[in-house]
């Protein structure tokens, strides 16, 4: 390869690094993407970010208190659906504290080969992941509804609100925001058979103070963004992808992923291995954070 392109490649992956959700084809029902043909490099997206749009981390590196109920187990399904919590918000990034542990955080899903893909490794690896999909692209999701509850029955899935449309809530009303958590929160109670709350993470990583309060009316008192990522919210390399995995896997990541593009299905394996090298234990939110869903 000529070292002027490689240069440039991995310029454009290092801008993706921090990248939350990009705009990309979507199904009828999520918020409206802009065109455009695939390609094996990314583009620059257009959408906001985590570290240009978000507020900075409250209280993501202290420690967190301790929650009734977070101790006490895997939860059955059968068991209740817990009241919302209205609180104020906290924003985090990290893990609390010095810790080995991990967050892997995954949203979306719009592409079905990927999806599967995710659920698939879940099931051979038993990895703890965090899901946060949107209710709009449910054709995909609730195809795997049966092989999903049982992961997250033993508390190896967990499943976070990333609301139904995947809209800026910048720009949306009062309303349609509470109207767009609320719908997702149905869905994945409907579905995963366990409330989301008290994790929200805000599409894009746009978010404010009015946006996190309306959030914690709601019972969503975490507000989740991140400070590691595959940087796949748009297409890239195998190359790429995997060169930002090994930069952000680090103690205490919170990483963010998207269940959108098929680059990570054959690099499993590979980000398997590293974390084995590297001695980091992937958790879930709840118990990096103490939170349960048998609390809300």
């Amino acid at each position: 390869m000529d070292r002027r392109v490689l240069l440039s490649l991995l310029s454009i992956g290092a801008a993706q690094a921090l990248l939350g959700c990009s705009a990309d084809s979507a199904p009828q029902g999520a918020a409206t993407h802009d065109p455009g043909t695939a390609s094996t490099t990314p583009t620059a997206p257009t959408t906001p970010t985590a570290s240009t749009t978000s507020t900075a981390p409250a209280t993501s590196t202290a420690p967190t208190a301790a929650v009734p109920g977070a101790d006490e187990g895997p939860l059955p399904l059968s068991a209740p659906i817990p009241s919302p919590h209205p609180g104020p918000p906290v924003v985090v990034s990290h893990a609390p504290g010095r810790t080995r542990r991990i967050a892997l955080t995954i949203d979306d899903g719009y592409d079905a080969t990927t999806v599967a893909g995710y659920v698939a490794f879940a099931q051979r690896s038993k990895i703890p992941i965090t899901f946060s999909p949107n209710g709009a692209y449910r054709a995909i999701w609730d195809r795997h509804a049966e092989a999903l509850r049982p992961l997250v029955e033993t508390g190896q899935l967990q499943i976070g609100n990333h609301t139904w449309t995947h809209k800026n809530l910048l720009h949306e009303t009062d309303a349609a925001i509470r109207a767009d958590i609320e719908k997702n929160e149905q869905w994945i109670q409907q579905t995963f058979g366990i409330t989301s709350r008290p994790w929200f993470r805000p599409p894009y990583g746009a978010h404010n103070h009015h946006v996190d309060g309306l959030a914690g009316e709601l019972g969503y008192t975490r507000i989740l963004l991140w400070d590691g990522s595959f940087g796949d919210s748009t297409l890239l390399t195998p190359q790429q992808l995997i060169g930002l995995a090994q930069q952000y896997l680090q103690p205490g990541t919170i990483m963010l992923g998207h269940a959108n593009h098929q680059t990570i299905l054959g690099l499993f394996d590979q980000i398997e291995q590293l974390i084995e090298q590297r001695q980091l234990e992937p958790v879930t939110l709840d118990t990096m954070f103490g939170t349960s869903r048998a609390v809300g």
